[in-house]
């Protein structure tokens, strides 16, 4: 899994170089955005934690309806409980990701495409705490490397400006504690999954 983001990292850095290069085949933008978010596994259910998204992208047409890009974002993600909660056992989660989404883009017409692709993610920054502020004494360790799929839908409003939809789910579990308990809660390996979607500001330069 390493090895698949590192190389992953590579490519992405490969091909922002290569954009700035070749400008004829490759074509660059920045995304700024929002993410809603939860943690599939950990007793909170809704999107009530929002994170900030944004970023760089590259892309390049290889047909009149197909496209691939890659988007190197910064991603904050995770979980909230409800305003109205008082469960003082539950531990929200915090993560910061540098995400690297890899997408094959169908051009339906000139204003809208659809998404689809995979999401290796290097974790930045985690941390835990309950609606107190409190962190757990004990947690499972959260996965250095992780990876996604994503799927989404873009709407341009010009040549330049669009704004995008994108589902991502976690492929493997965030977590990479084996089997515990700790704050009523059971965490497992393979038991944690991140569960998000980002509204997002396209500007192609």
């Amino acid at each position: 899994m390493k090895k698949i983001v590192l190389l992953s990292i590579c490519f992405s850095l490969s091909l922002l170089f290569s954009a700035s290069l070749n400008a004829q085949e490759f074509k660059a933008g920045a995304i700024i955005g929002m993410t809603p978010s939860q943690v599939d596994g950990d007793r909170i259910g809704g999107f009530y934690k929002v994170g900030f998204t944004g970023g760089l992208f590259v892309y390049r047409d290889v047909s009149k309806v197909s496209r691939w890009q890659g988007e190197l974002l910064f991603t904050m993600k995770g979980s909230k409980t409800h305003w109205k909660s008082m469960d003082f056992t539950i531990q929200q989660v915090s993560t910061s990701n540098v995400d690297l989404n890899l997408l094959y883009i169908f051009k339906y017409n000139s204003w809208l495409h659809f998404r689809l692709g995979l999401t290796p993610s290097v974790l930045i920054s985690s941390s835990e705490e309950n609606i107190s502020g409190l962190a757990p004494a004990e947690a499972p360790a959260f996965r250095r490397f992780g990876l996604g799929f994503t799927t989404g839908v873009t709407y341009n409003f010009s040549d330049r400006l669009g704004i995008s939809w994108n589902y991502n789910y976690s492929l493997i579990s965030i977590r990479s504690g084996e089997f515990d308990y700790y704050n009523l809660n059971v965490y497992q390996k393979n038991g944690q999954f991140h569960n998000y979607m980002s509204f997002t500001l396209n500007y192609r330069f």
